[in-house]
């Protein structure tokens, strides 16, 4: 009877650690400057002059789920982020423009739940001249 429970110990001390470390997740994130413009089109704001001044910071986010690695598609995450910023930004009908666009993304992993989030900062610019 003695080496039964002597077995039987180890093996759930290791099963315990296998839930414990299955149901702790991870998460990962990444950060990158966006050479493009808000937009996707390559535009240049050429600031050489004391024209302008600077407003404020802006963000979006947009985020997806994945089970099974069936889910949606980055490249819609990165463009609803980036709605999300101009319509934050209000930029319709005035002299701003946003420049400075980062982009990070995170990714938060549970067995087969994956959770990505995408979030787009940017400054705020308004010209005086």
């Amino acid at each position: 009877m003695k080496k039964l429970a002597f077995i039987k110990r180890p093996i759930f001390i290791i099963s315990f650690f296998v839930v414990i470390v299955s149901l702790s997740g991870c998460g990962v994130n990444s950060g990158l400057m966006n050479q493009l413009g808000v937009n996707g089109t390559n535009s240049n704001i050429v600031l050489q002059k004391n024209n302008f001044k600077v407003v404020g910071t802006v963000s979006g986010e947009a985020s997806d789920s994945y089970i099974f690695l069936i889910g949606g598609n980055k490249k819609n995450l990165v463009a609803q982020a980036k709605q999300n910023m101009i319509e934050n930004a209000k930029l319709e009908g005035t002299s701003k423009a946003i420049i400075n666009v980062t982009l990070e993304e995170h990714t938060s992993l549970i067995i087969v739940y994956i959770k990505r989030t995408i979030t787009v900062h940017g400054t705020v610019i308004e010209f005086t001249e």
